[in-house]
């Protein structure tokens, strides 16, 4: 794990206004993970969420001058903060994607962890088994595929080069669909490319839904509860019901060849919060921080990602191109 670089800076000349019983301390950066914002009696009220950007209001507040600190790490662009009125000041987190955060509060402290805080300590103190992904919410969830190992997840998904790159598009969340028909839609869930394999329950749960459609072909959604579901896609056919309760790791369908509009064989996993598509690979960057070899393992594919992303590009305008 590389180490943290720390990105502190002190709110001066603090001067309350009349009445306000609380003052803005200092906001530290990891580098990494956590963004801790120290101070005297504020009172954090509601996050406000933005595609890209995060504001925390904190009530009943001063700050005596405006802050900014420019990161270019990670997703983060920069953290700024101001007296948004008189009582309330607002810290502002921007990102360069989509984000998932969680917050932690104490006294005198408030913490956002991104993606998640320390609900558990790092995956290689954890007595957990060798096909855990990531944990959420206190909940270990497991490799979707049975018998896959975490570099064989990492490879078969973003280290993976489909054969048919602009039909199939690119493994990753978030990444386009549907462009080279003229359309564009944005990919919610995250492909592992395999086939003639067990799709096992990531986590103990409830079948809430077996379906079919043009696009999925078979799919299995669970609820996990709390407003915590998974989603399973191109499924050739399921082992479960709705309705049904499973165990972590109990088979819940197969994968054996192309379903829907998938070209190749591969199962399309989705993690969903609130009922909203969120991506997994941050939570499971976070799960593996103190493993450098997966560190650096999908800091590589990422990389690759971006360039064929720009080559896929470059053949999508080919077809579109009017003759």
């Amino acid at each position: 794990m590389k180490k943290a670089t720390y990105y502190l800076v002190y709110v001066l000349g603090l001067i309350p206004s009349c009445g306000i019983a609380g003052e803005l301390g200092n906001i530290l950066f990891d580098g990494q993970y956590t963004i801790t914002i120290n101070h005297q009696n504020c009172k954090l009220e509601q996050p406000i969420e933005e595609s890209k950007k995060l504001i925390l209001p904190l009530a009943k507040c001063a700050s005596g001058t405006a802050g900014e600190i420019e990161i270019f790490d990670n997703n983060l662009e920069k953290i700024h903060w101001a007296q948004h009125t008189p009582e309330v000041v607002w810290v502002v987190i921007t990102f360069l994607e989509e984000y998932h955060f969680t917050t932690e509060t104490s006294p005198d402290q408030y913490k956002v962890c991104l993606p998640i805080c320390d609900e558990v300590p790092t995956k290689t103190l954890l007595n957990v088994s060798p096909q855990t992904l990531f944990s959420l919410q206190g909940i270990p969830f497991q490799i979707p595929l049975q018998g896959m190992s975490i570099n064989e997840f990492i490879d078969r998904s973003i280290g993976y080069v489909s054969k048919d790159v602009v039909r199939d598009g690119l493994p990753n969340f978030g990444s386009k669909r549907d462009d080279w028909l003229g359309k564009l839609r944005k990919h919610e869930g995250y492909d592992i490319y395999i086939t003639q394999a067990n799709v096992i329950a990531a986590a103990a749960g409830v079948v809430k839904t077996i379906g079919k459609g043009y696009r999925s072909g078979l799919y299995i959604k669970l609820d996990h509860g709390n407003e915590l579901y998974t989603v399973y896609v191109h499924l050739k056919e399921a082992r479960v019901k709705e309705g049904q309760k499973v165990k972590s790791g109990e088979v819940i369908g197969i994968i054996d060849g192309p379903a829907g509009n998938a070209v190749e064989a591969q199962l399309h996993f989705e993690i969903k919060i609130s009922d909203k598509s969120v991506d997994p690979l941050p939570f499971i960057e976070h799960f593996y921080r103190g493993d450098h070899d997966i560190t650096q393992k999908i800091q590589d594919y990422k990389q690759s990602l971006t360039k064929r992303a720009r080559e896929r590009e470059e053949k999508v305008k080919a077809i579109l191109k009017p003759y």
